[in-house]
């Protein structure tokens, strides 16, 4: 398949038009998130948080395109550079991608994941409580809060958790294995970036000076108490507060990414929207007696439109043309010259991407209004 005459999807077949189109997606997240991730090196005040705060995205990317350049399938697995990749990043991306589908992760259980961040909660109080003298422990903390523009970002738990980090090792979650990570992450999605045969060297595009995190350090029991509803164990809170972080990195750090990207920023935030209803709907589920303000106001967005319109099995299509870049179904024809490649109109004719793209704002923005001031 010629690259450059493929751009435009003309004299293709509908296989090699959707191996293209997987190709392409593909080639548009590696080199978004390769730009994010040198762009934000170069803002001092964002790049320790570039890691923490959307390394599931890059784990996502980098997890599924190498599935994608591996096919079988001719139009869209691409052997030469299959065996660049190296396989050192595998076991710490299969755990952060399963952990990105929340409670949509079929490998565990809804109770499972609850254990989970209980004993990961357990570990870092271990190891940042009880160090100081007796008198002063009361001043002890052990969970890291991440705020832009005063909205929760993120957690250290729940990242530590997706991460597999040890709150045990000191300067772990900012020194030598967040680095180590990161590295094998970017020697991956350097090779992905080429999927298109596009060679160019990843470069920082993208303005982030305008992004300012800032940080506070509380003690997760005492902090948790006056958040959300007091019947919740403390574990579900802590996967709230990671879906609050991730529902706020979507709204306010993501579009900074969007500049020259918008179909990988736009994927970003499909997939964060996508899972954080779904983990959300499925906690409602399992509290059908409780009618709490929070809970209530959370059951009135699920029953909207929009909310609708993003979990129905039409929605879910979307989604998986989010995540998975190859793809089957030969009813989907896309079309380069669109956004997203034309995927929302080929898996729904009554759908833009514009109109579903406005779905995906709308409930974002709604979810974090609703989180923020779910309290007791």
């Amino acid at each position: 398949m010629a690259g450059v005459a493929a751009q435009s999807g003309q004299g293709l077949d509908p296989d090699e038009l959707r191996g293209w189109a997987a190709r392409k997606n593909l080639a548009e997240d590696a080199r978004w998130a390769a730009d994010t991730v040198l762009s934000g090196n170069e803002v001092p005040e964002f790049s320790p948080y570039v890691g923490l705060l959307l390394s599931h995205h890059f784990v996502r990317i980098a997890y599924e395109g190498a599935i994608a350049i591996r096919s079988g399938n001719a139009h869209v697995g691409i052997p030469d550079l299959a065996v660049l990749l190296n396989d050192t990043f595998a076991q710490i991306t299969a755990r952060a991608r399963h952990l990105t589908k929340m409670l949509d992760n079929n490998n565990k259980s809804y109770a499972d994941i609850l254990a989970e961040f209980a004993a990961e909660l357990e570990e870092h109080h271990n190891a940042f409580t009880g160090n100081a003298v007796w008198l002063v422990r009361w001043l002890e903390t052990d969970l890291g809060l991440y705020f832009v523009d005063g909205a929760l970002v993120g957690a250290s738990v729940p990242i530590a958790y997706r991460l597999g980090l040890d709150p045990a090792r000191p300067g772990s979650m900012w020194g030598a294995d967040l680095a180590a990570i990161t590295h094998e992450w970017g020697g991956a999605l350097a090779v992905l970036g080429a999927a298109t045969l596009d060679l160019r060297e990843p470069a920082a595009t993208l303005e982030l000076t305008e992004i300012r995190v800032t940080r506070q350090d509380r003690r997760a029991d005492r902090y948790l108490a006056g958040r959300f509803d007091p019947q919740l164990p403390i574990e579900l809170k802590l996967l709230i507060l990671m879906i609050e972080g991730d529902l706020n990195t979507a709204r306010l750090i993501l579009p900074h990414t969007a500049s020259g990207h918008q179909s990988a920023e736009f994927r970003a935030r499909t997939v964060t929207c996508y899972h954080c209803l779904s983990a959300l709907k499925r906690i409602s589920e399992q509290y059908p007696d409780l009618h709490t303000r929070g809970l209530s106001g959370l059951r009135a967005i699920l029953g909207g439109a929009a909310a609708q319109r993003l979990l129905s099995p039409t929605g879910e299509k979307i989604r998986n043309r989010s995540v998975h870049y190859e793809m089957n179904d030969p009813a989907v024809i896309p079309d380069l010259g669109r956004p997203m490649n034309g995927l929302v109109e080929a898996i729904c004719s009554a759908w833009s991407w514009e109109s579903f793209d406005q779905d995906v704002r709308e409930v974002t923005e709604r979810l974090a209004e609703l989180i923020a001031d779910w309290k007791p």
